[in-house]
């Protein structure tokens, strides 16, 4: 018994290291456009601890599926959740560094996975 969860422990693990590594690659390509330096520190900071990880309950930054119905409501509705916060995230997602300008721009930037669009 011990080594089957072991196992599956291993393996949640690992995908969640690729899952990071993904997110990680795609912040070094031609997304930095997207986001100031000071905004990609801001990401790498917070919004990496949830959105970055699985079984967070979190919208995953590399995963569009997860972004679907939230990107469906708009970016106001995002914004305000973010605001406000929204089930386990708190407000401003812990970043209290971050005006709406950079709020809005990482909410665009996680919800296209990243990438530049």
């Amino acid at each position: 018994m011990q080594l089957f969860s072991t196992a599956r422990a291993s393996r949640r693990t690992a995908r969640s290291v690729v899952l990071a590594a993904t997110v990680m690659l795609s912040m070094a390509g031609p997304a930095r456009a997207d986001l100031s330096d000071r905004q990609m520190a801001l990401v790498s900071a917070n919004c990496l601890q949830c959105h970055a990880r699985e079984r967070t309950g979190a919208p995953l930054i590399a995963q569009p599926s997860d972004w679907k119905k939230r990107v469906a409501a708009g970016e106001e509705a995002m914004l305000r959740h973010v605001i406000e916060g929204l089930r386990g995230m708190p407000p401003s997602g812990y970043c209290g560094a971050c005006d709406e300008t950079d709020l809005r721009a990482m909410i665009r930037w996680m919800s296209e996975g990243g990438a530049d669009k």
